[in-house]
């Protein structure tokens, strides 16, 4: 999670940016002292989270919220201050929160566990796999392509099935129900197991599929994934599921029955 800690007093400052740090320790926070300082951050649009003091010379905290809203929708804005009369300017804002000082480990947790904008689930690996919503495959952060469409349903299915191999007669199975059971099927599954190793051999990541005398199975520990980090308790990932699951294909309604 990225945190903006924004303050133009250096003790309240420094008081607020330790709140964040104890209330969540793998938060990345950044200290600013005005409006004009976040303003001229370069990578303000990744931020998730600001908690803002309303009383600051120049820009106040509700002229900085009124154009952070417009630059990033989906910051959640925190206020931070000492002054109750500002409370309906941070109603109008649909702000996130609205503390006062002082600011403890307490609140500002309370106030992370019930953001009004859902933290999005990220990931710094070389694959990432978005199972949420729609299923994409992202490597070094840009959409992997396949060639095949039912390629990416495969590799989809395997993810699903979290490192478990599979037979061909499994994957037919699934993409045909009871439809299967004909040879050029068959055929056409061993045609899509070589398109997904080439596929990632392509990128220098041929460890990704495992694939035995008749079985086909991903590395698990080689991809990371929002479905695996919900499934291991991380709260963002689990704050990022809103109740839908690959929804692109009909056989994933079964995991996320599980996941409801």
């Amino acid at each position: 999670m990225k945190v903006l800690a924004v303050d133009d007093k250096p003790m309240p400052r420094r008081a607020l940016v330790s709140a964040v740090r104890e209330a969540d320790p793998d938060a990345e926070v950044t200290a600013c002292a005005s409006a004009e300082e976040v303003l001229a951050l370069s990578d303000l649009g990744s931020y998730q989270v600001a908690f803002i003091d309303i009383d600051m010379p120049g820009k106040n905290g509700i002229q900085l919220a009124r154009e952070l809203k417009v630059l990033q929708p989906t910051l959640n804005i925190v206020f931070a201050t000492g002054y109750g009369e500002y409370m309906a300017d941070a109603f109008e804002l649909h702000s996130s929160g609205y503390l006062m000082k002082p600011i403890t480990p307490d609140k500002v947790r309370k106030e992370l566990e019930d953001l009004r904008h859902p933290l999005t689930w990220s990931s710094a690996g070389r694959i990432v796999v978005q199972c949420f919503g729609d299923f994409e495959v992202f490597v070094d952060g840009e959409p992997l392509p396949f060639e095949r469409a039912k390629t990416k349903e495969l590799f989809a299915y395997l993810v699903d099935r979290r490192g478990a191999t599979c037979t061909m007669g499994d994957i037919e199975a699934v993409f045909w129900e009871d439809r299967a059971g004909s040879t050029s099927q068959r055929s056409y599954i061993r045609t899509l197991v070589a398109d997904m190793r080439a596929t990632f051999e392509s990128r220098g990541l041929g460890d990704v599929v495992v694939k035995h005398r008749g079985v086909v199975g991903i590395r698990q520990d080689a991809i990371e994934c929002d479905y695996y980090a919900f499934l291991a308790g991380d709260p963002i990932a689990i704050a990022a599921f809103r109740g839908e699951y690959m929804r692109q294909y009909s056989w994933a309604e079964m995991t996320l029955a599980r996941l409801v």
